[in-house]
């Protein structure tokens, strides 16, 4: 089936790690077609648990969250979608206008993301900086192996984001947005933090994140998972093969910072094909390899 697409474009997004969307580009002639499955998991967990979470900052966040989704709502719209009171809502959306955080189109009555997000946007861009010293070392793993490759790192107690990213040339490839945001406990990702984060605190995840189904597989019990976590452990990186949605194989291994946390998890994923599960041994000790080095720069950086 592959060989019949040499001339068109095979385009596969993982939205989140384990939520594939499917979208065959057969020129222009043809259109394309889509499959998805939305990524799960939720803010409202975490405030349940965090003793020092403040209502309305929550609120805000959750407000923001909701309008990268789905751009442009009303006031009626967020409160119902996050279960808000509307009196609430039109306070928090009124003081995020008076920040340039969101902006009011009056014509429609609805909110959307604002350019204010633009500027805090780029200081976080001046201060990611140091991952760009170790991309030589991304480059060159994809020029090595021909696989998508994405960094991801952990942007709250339950959730981490891809942040970087590097995809090689070809008809047929595995593509991620920059942006995507999963639940610590999902993916090849998620497994790769989870692994390498201490005992206790991996523990306490499993408690209060759970479980969900990866790559079109039942979700595991957590005395799987935890023997997956140990395998990877042991093996010094995570690994997938034969996904049964995807048709792709993977690996991840984890970048530590100078006192031996998880920093980012770095995955590595292609086509069946192209990453062959005899092949996935071999794969992921290079990108462990490649980690390693990735640690070293960064830890020289920031000492």
């Amino acid at each position: 089936m592959l060989s019949s697409l040499n001339k068109d474009i095979l385009h596969i997004e993982l939205n989140s790690i384990c939520c594939y969307t499917y979208q065959a580009c057969m020129g222009s002639a043809r259109g394309h077609a889509n499959r998805s499955m939305p990524a799960s998991g939720s803010d409202s967990a975490s405030s349940k648990t965090n003793p020092y979470m403040v209502p309305a900052v929550d609120r805000s966040v959750r407000i923001l969250r909701l309008l990268q989704r789905r751009h442009q709502l009303t006031v009626t719209d967020v409160a119902q979608t996050l279960g808000i009171g509307p009196s609430s809502c039109y306070a928090i959306l009124k003081t995020l206008q008076h920040h340039n955080i969101v902006a009011f189109d009056g014509r429609t009555k609805t909110y959307s993301l604002g350019l204010g997000l633009l500027e805090l946007g780029g200081a976080v861009s001046r201060d990611f900086m140091f991952v760009d010293k170790a991309r030589i070392h991304l480059i060159e793993y994809v020029r090595r192996t021909g696989l998508t490759t994405f960094v991801v790192a952990r942007v709250s107690h339950e959730h981490l984001l891809v942040v970087d990213k590097e995809e090689p040339g070809g008809d047929m490839r595995i593509s991620i947005a920059v942006g995507t945001r999963f639940r610590i406990t999902d993916g090849l990702s998620g497994r790769c933090f989870m692994a390498f984060l201490p005992q206790d605190e991996s523990d306490a995840l499993l408690k209060t994140v759970g479980l969900s189904p990866f790559a079109g597989l039942s979700a595991p019990t957590m005395r799987a998972y935890r023997a997956q976590l140990s395998v990877a452990r042991a093996a010094g990186y995570v690994a997938l093969t034969d996904s049964p949605i995807s048709g792709a194989n993977g690996v991840a291994a984890p970048v530590f910072d100078s006192e031996g946390r998880v920093l980012f998890a770095v995955t590595a994923m292609g086509l069946s094909p192209v990453l062959t599960a005899k092949a996935i041994e071999e794969t992921g000790a290079s990108l462990r390899v490649a980690t390693d080095a990735i640690t070293k720069v960064l830890s020289a950086h920031r000492g």
